[in-house]
């Protein structure tokens, strides 16, 4: 007899809405925060997105802005680099043990 495993669901890290798409960052080391707020401000720098971000604490706030009426491709390819730099940042001070 096969065992039902119920499903879970992922709740999205972004949240989408129709003129613009956020999500909250949490960092446990200080450097690793410091640096994905660097590399944010060089990419918005060569980003066309109107990109607004907020620090308090260990979180970073990330908000991506319709260029148009509503969210479009490059906001959504926006999110896809703010997420690797995210990650190649994390992995980068990666603590060793």
């Amino acid at each position: 007899i096969d065992e039902v495993v119920p499903l879970s669901v992922k709740k999205p890290k972004w949240n989408v809405s129709k003129n613009k798409i956020q999500r909250v960052f949490t960092f446990e080391d200080r450097k690793q925060k410091e640096a994905f707020i660097v590399e944010l401000i060089k990419y918005c720098r060569e980003s066309d997105c109107d990109i607004e971000y907020r620090v308090r604490s260990e979180k970073v706030g990330v908000i991506l802005f319709a260029s148009a009426v509503e969210v479009s491709n490059m906001e959504f390819e926006a999110k896809k680099d703010i997420d690797k730099i995210r990650k190649d940042v994390v992995y980068y001070y990666a603590k060793e043990e």
